[in-house]
């Protein structure tokens, strides 16, 4: 129904999250250069929707209006930089929306469809606002959650907030539908109770029967909608009921009861699920994969010592590529198969695929979509085809149903093995190859440059990485040896890791004379101190103590408390030794 919305809403919000931080647009530049962006964009869809021939041309070209709203929605994100001053999913969720409302009323503006014709461009608008809204709200109300919880419980992981909107969808989907579409009750009657009849006769409860009423009902389409029985609609439109004969609109029944009966929601569910889990379980441990691999890691660094745009770019554009993949050719190939199982379960619970058939002309023939393609519906050409075929060679309706449950085992088991995959990896192991390769890209780039060296030693020791810390000061220290912050520093970790086997005292009060010789801030002298009382010398830490509170002091220094504990604690020692 509206499956590319969907996807492309979800690849706005990678987007705007993944892409890495450019430099911020001075406020009234951005201001004239979003406004031109929104003016070529109603230029362009002006000039390509009314450029459209036929009915064929003109639905072809409205398909495409999502995927080219995310190319004017990335030109916010890349150029303009809108996620920087704006940040958080609900931004982008507004931005996506504003390029599709425009886009909408123009195609009801310059509509080619004969069953569409002379609605209203307002009336269109609305009636494609009132079909989103549904699948929507779950979203917003989604991410609105998560805000709060983030702001509760700061570092929530996002792979709780994905779960959440899927499972919202998937039971406020129905429920909101019916409500929020223009619907009313299917009124009694004979084709009702015929309706009625087949439903219970093949095991179907639903919680009612509208006539699905958007686009003044003239939408030739009917579907059932909910995965449980209190929450199941089935909607037709009156325009189909128009066209179709009873026993024509009792086969339509019948595909959309196949749905319900092969559980195809419940895969569609299964088949997001898996995907979002799947996302977040290995983003990272591929993403440390790739840092460790990357045969030349002084490509990651600029002069600088910052990170490439270029990486976060690509991790961007990868988790895009894998959303297209995966929902427009895996996950399109069964829905384009559920549609053929649901056509052969009407055949099939029928008796006959006369009726079906029939019902599939007469739309062809109507919306002038015969030959029209879909990612994730075969054309209604290719249906009659098929259905004429497994008319005359019942075989090959065994061979589709057998078909899709050896695709659907082959899905759960490698989806299973990618889940204890995710689960076995090392991440802490990935984490550290990765930051090694980055250690050597960082040599590479500082060549002879200790104080970049310096620099990443620095980084490694904040980030608990002590070995490679100490690796890095060494072989800084090679090229200037009596660099008094480098002796400063490998003194200080080799006093205070937090691994036992790394410390190293002795070395460590060495290297903090040297430095103390060379300059006396109160930091070096501080890391003395330090070293004198980790070698048993409280006399000595107390007198280097005093000496760097005095010098902090004296230099004005805004962390004196810490100065002034330090010199507690080393005196207090002092004059309790024997």
């Amino acid at each position: 129904m509206f499956y590319d919305e969907i996807i492309y809403l979800f690849l706005a919000l990678i987007l705007w999250e993944g892409w890495p931080k450019a430099p911020v647009l001075p406020l009234g530049l951005l201001g004239f250069l979003f406004l031109a962006k929104d003016l070529l964009w109603l230029l362009f869809l002006h000039r390509y929707l009314s450029g459209a021939r036929d009915s064929l041309s003109f639905t072809l070209r409205q398909q495409k209006l999502p995927r080219l709203a995310l190319i004017f929605f990335f030109l916010d994100i890349a150029l303009l930089g809108l996620p920087q001053r704006l940040p958080g999913d609900l931004w982008a969720l507004l931005f996506y929306l504003h390029y599709l409302l425009p886009a909408w009323y123009l195609v009801g503006r310059y509509e080619k469809r004969a069953y569409l014709e002379g609605l209203p461009p307002g009336k269109y608008l609305l009636s494609q606002v009132r079909l989103f809204l549904p699948a929507l709200l779950p979203w917003f109300l989604a991410l609105a959650g998560f805000e709060v919880l983030e702001a509760l419980w700061p570092g929530l992981p996002d792979y709780v907030l994905w779960p959440a909107i899927l499972g919202l969808l998937v039971l406020l989907f129905p429920y909101l539908a019916v409500r929020i579409w223009p619907t009313r009750p299917f009124p009694a009657s004979h084709l009702r109770h015929r309706i009625e009849d087949y439903l219970r006769t093949q095991g179907i409860r639903v919680g009612e029967i509208f006539l699905w009423l958007p686009f003044g009902g003239r939408v030739l389409t009917a579907g059932i909608l909910g995965a449980f029985p209190p929450f199941r609609y089935l909607l037709i439109s009156p325009a189909l009921l128009a066209a179709l004969e009873e026993d024509e609109v009792l086969s339509v029944v019948a595909h959309e009861a196949g749905h319900v009966k092969r559980h195809h929601l419940l895969w569609l569910f299964l088949f997001l699920a898996v995907f979002v889990v799947l996302i977040y379980g290995m983003l990272e441990p591929f993403w440390f994969l790739f840092l460790a691999l990357f045969p030349r890691p002084e490509w990651l660094l600029n002069q600088e010592f910052r990170p490439q745009l270029w990486p976060e770019i690509l991790l961007a554009l990868s988790l895009a590529a894998a959303v297209i993949l995966y929902f427009r050719y895996f996950v399109g190939y069964f829905l384009r198969n559920f549609e053929r199982q649901a056509d052969l379960y009407a055949l099939e619970s029928l008796g006959s695929a006369r009726g079906i058939i029939s019902s599939l002309e007469k739309i062809a023939a109507l919306s002038g979509l015969r030959q029209a393609p879909s990612w994730h519906h075969y054309s209604l050409a290719e249906r009659i085809a098929f259905l004429y075929e497994a008319s005359r060679h019942p075989e090959l309706i065994r061979r589709h149903h057998q078909n899709l449950r050896r695709l659907k085992f082959l899905f759960l088991a490698t989806a299973i093995f990618l889940f204890s995959g995710t689960f076995l990896l090392n991440r802490g192991s990935l984490q550290k190859k990765a930051l090694a390769n980055l250690v050597r890209g960082v040599e590479t780039r500082a060549e002879n440059n200790p104080a970049l060296l310096r620099a990443l030693g620095d980084y490694l020791l904040s980030h608990h990485q002590e070995k490679l810390a100490i690796e890095v000061y060494s072989r800084a220290l090679r090229k200037a040896p009596e660099d008094p912050w480098l002796l400063n520093n490998l003194a200080w970790v080799l006093l205070t890791a937090r691994d036992p086997e790394v410390r190293n005292p002795v070395l460590a009060l060495k290297l903090a004379r040297r430095a103390a010789r060379h300059l006396g801030a109160p930091e070096i002298l501080d890391t003395l101190a330090e070293a004198y009382f980790r070698n048993r010398k409280p006399e000595e830490a107390c007198f280097w103590a005093s000496e760097a509170l005095e010098r902090a002091r004296s230099r004005a220094k805004k962390n004196l408390s810490y100065y002034q504990k330090r010199r507690r604690k080393f005196c207090s020692h002092a004059s309790s030794s024997p």
